[in-house]
């Protein structure tokens, strides 16, 4: 936001200088972006007079022109331009002065004839986008003033950066307020004198059906207007603001919304059809906005409509048809309060960013509604012409007026700043428009109704805080309580460890994406308010951020990725939500690019389940693995990660058509553990080697081709006895020699006892059992 310094001094009589007010402004808790000086960057920019004008000997389209500029004698300019002739003013830039567009003018010759200067056009002074000729200047410019004083541009113009909590400083006089508290100067009081309504002029039929996202709203009706340019004082103050003037009663509203804070919008009267209602949008219902967008609207978007459909979205655009042109005779001018929340969600979802929304999304002052309607009329009728009508009134009139109160106690806010706090700084807080009383250690305070962003004590805590200054707050830390040191959680420095890279991903995410790992219900925590609609959701599957993060690096020519994020999901739950720990993995792209000593490898199911099985093992913890179709995991591909007889997590490999809806066609392989439904890891303890060697069996049996491999490996190591160290198959065959509907499966086992030898008779007992289970639990036969 761009505001001229001299408007400033309109409400409050300061007299340092630019950067001190800017100073200021940054230790009241308001950013200033940086100062600029359009005064200053066409100084040297002259009045010039033209005295004669022949063409150029050598070019059709230049001139050669003798221009007095106040000095002994007139410069001989060569110029481009057509739409001057002698007689005329005009902006001179002189040898050595430097545009704003960063041109810097030397004498030299062009086609043969030497220029001692260039005339300007408004876009070379920056005063407009384009241009087709030269500024021609009044007949009384006086010949040879700087053009920077003679078009009155501004000596300073601070850009701000408003924080989103400080709507009620998106203004002139916010900001006035605060630095004229804080000088301890008089604040000047705008003009809202009330204008009468004329007789002959009706009052407009206006009626609220969504009381909740519009508790007021105002209409008046002005009657003959003659819609013009606004004056040059208005013009020049908006252009200095980066405003575009639009006609003068658009300017005159731009205006009042940059001075006061309440933005506003007028309709051409003529083109309404009946009666004007403040209503919930229908559903699909089309609107055309005044920057030429066709927009459909949703159930819920606050409208502003007439008989014959909606004229504007409210708080956010006007409509085009509706829209004040330069034909209009009559208006309808709108000053209401619109809920902040509701302009919100609407202009996030139609991505429809305007000087208006973004004040109504903050909260806007309800006590400037009727005082800025009183004002605008003002300046129409006596710019414009015209007659105003009563003034309707829907809603409450009061609506925010009322003021809220809070409790605090001074010895918690001085703690909390480390400072004492003495009464001089409450009198610069009630100069703010707060309302303070002490009674020992309670402080009573009134707050303001354009301070939306006040409402607990630690609120006031940053009040005070920006008045005493926070370099005048000390750097030490507070006493705390001696505590026992919190246990690192190395849960994911482990993945990284093994190879993966940490990520960290939103916790929010878009409606559709949370569908593609969890089953459709009424779990999910939708937020009130979300950045985006692609953030609406609160995830309950880190996969999605996780693909998103994958594609990025994917786009941007990576080989091969493996992430990993330790993070929350959340879902609703009988208590409100819950939020779970996990730990999240995904593997895509090449595991070994191709060299001297081997072919290029993709990632595979196996690589991600080894890589969790360590993850595990670091943990003091033994995974087991169980087939299973999960929600957007392709089958055959996809199983449950089992400690003990608890499911702890999932894995697998995401479904092709998910994934190429992130624009990967690799296979992707995600898995997820539930860190707090894991049990405590067994604590690693030093084992000496063992003395005695051990031995190692391999058996090959022909089992039905469904049989699942972990089940297999359970119970050869419950029946192998307690010499059993380790049982793997090692070997997979379903060709040649093995009937259909059944696999060849090689079981190696070994076994080991620290205290002796082992004996034959030792092997052939755990053979035995082994192979006894294999028949009876699966039927299996063993191979010759």
């Amino acid at each position: 936001m761009k505001i001229p310094y001299s408007w400033l001094k309109d409400y409050v009589a300061l007299e340092s200088d630019a950067a001190d007010v800017a100073a200021d402004m940054v230790r009241l808790g308001h950013e200033v972006e940086g100062i600029e000086q359009p005064r200053q960057g066409v100084l040297g920019v002259r009045v010039g007079h033209i005295l004669s004008k022949v063409s150029h000997p050598d070019a059709d389209k230049l001139s050669l022109l003798k221009v007095d500029i106040g000095e002994a004698e007139p410069l001989g300019i060569v110029c481009g331009a057509s739409n001057m002739d002698v007689g005329d003013k005009v902006p001179v830039a002189t040898i050595g002065t430097t545009l704003p567009n960063g041109l810097t003018i030397k004498q030299g010759k062009i086609r043969g004839e030497t220029s001692f200067g260039m005339c300007c056009s408004e876009m070379e002074l920056g005063l407009a986008e384009e241009a087709s000729g030269l500024l021609i200047l009044s007949a009384d410019a006086p010949v040879g003033a700087e053009m920077g004083e003679y078009l009155g541009l501004e000596k300073a113009v601070f850009d701000l950066s408003i924080t989103p909590n400080r709507g009620d400083c998106m203004n002139v006089r916010g900001l006035a307020r605060d630095l004229a508290a804080d000088a301890n100067l008089p604040l000047a009081a705008h003009d809202s004198k009330a204008v009468p309504a004329e007789a002959g002029v009706g009052t407009p039929a206006v009626a609220i059906e969504a009381q909740d996202d519009c508790p007021l709203y105002l209409g008046r009706r002005i009657e003959g207007v003659r819609v013009a340019d606004a004056p040059a004082w208005i013009a020049s103050r908006l252009i200095a603001a980066g405003q575009r003037p639009v006609n003068g009663i658009v300017d005159v509203l731009n205006y009042i919304m940059l001075d006061m804070g309440q933005p506003m919008h007028a309709f051409d009267a003529d083109t309404l059809k009946g009666a004007v209602t403040i209503r919930s949008a229908n559903d699909g219902e089309k609107f055309d906005a005044l920057d030429g967008r066709e927009v459909t609207l949703a159930a819920g978007d606050l409208a502003v409509s007439d008989e014959a459909g909606v004229i504007a979205l409210a708080g956010i655009m006007g409509s085009m048809p509706s829209g004040v042109t330069g034909t209009t005779s009559n208006i309808l001018l709108e000053a209401a309060f619109f809920r902040p929340a509701r302009v919100s969600l609407t202009r996030r979802r139609l991505a429809m960013v305007s000087e208006a929304s973004m004040r109504f999304e903050r909260g806007i002052d309800p006590a400037m509604v009727e005082a800025a309607m009183q004002r605008a009329t003002r300046m129409i009728v006596e710019l414009f012409g015209g007659q105003a009508g009563e003034i309707k009134v829907c809603g409450d009139a009061a609506y925010g007026q009322a003021g809220r109160t809070l409790e605090c106690s001074m010895g918690k806010l001085e703690s909390r700043l480390g400072v004492t706090i003495s009464e001089s700084v409450d009198d610069v807080l009630r100069r703010m428009g707060f309302a303070l009383t002490r009674e020992g250690d309670a402080l009573h305070v009134g707050i303001p109704s354009f301070r939306h962003d006040v409402s607990i004590p630690e609120d006031m805590s940053e009040e005070y805080a920006r008045i005493i200054g926070f370099d005048a707050i000390p750097a030490a830390l507070p006493p705390l309580a001696a505590s026992r040191p919190a246990k690192a959680d190395r849960a994911v420095h482990t993945a990284v460890a093994a190879g993966f890279v940490q990520v960290v991903g939103y916790a929010f995410i878009a409606p559709n994406e949370q569908r593609l790992f969890t089953a459709p219900d009424d779990n999910d925590i939708v937020l009130a308010n979300p950045i985006s609609e692609d953030m609406a959701v609160m995830r309950r599957s880190m996969w999605p951020g996780l693909l998103k993060i994958a594609r990025h690096n994917l786009n941007r020519q990576q080989p091969g990725v493996a992430l990993v994020e330790q993070g929350r999901t959340y879902c609703k739950s009988a208590d409100g939500h819950s939020e779970d720990n996990a730990i999240a993995w995904l593997l895509t792209g090449e595991m070994q690019r191709d060299a001297w000593h081997g072919a290029a490898r993709e990632a595979d199911f196996f690589d991600l389940k080894g890589a969790v099985e360590g993850w595990l093992q670091a943990q003091g913890l033994s995974g087991r693995f169980l087939a299973e179709e999960i929600p957007g995991l392709q089958a055959g591909q996809s199983a449950k990660i089992l400690v003990g007889r608890a499911a702890v997590g999932l894995i697998g490999r995401v479904d092709a058509g998910i994934a190429a809806g992130f624009d990967i066609v690799r296979p992707v392989f995600v898995a997820v553990i539930d860190l707090d439904a894991l049990p405590a890891g067994k604590r690693q303890k030093f084992v000496a080697l063992p003395e005695f060697p051990g031995v190692e069996r391999d058996l090959v049996f022909l089992f039905d081709k469904d049989v699942v491999a972990e089940e297999i490996v359970q119970t050869v190591t419950k029946v192998g006895g307690n010499l059993l160290t380790e049982a793997r198959i090692f070997d997979r065959y379903a060709g040649k020699g093995v009937p259909e509907g059944k696999v060849s499966l090689g079981i190696r086992f070994s076994l080991q006892d620290g205290k002796r030898t082992l004996t034959q008779e030792d092997s052939d007992t755990a053979s035995r059992a082994i192979v006894k289970a294999m028949d009876s639990r699966f039927g299996a036969t063993l191979r010759a």
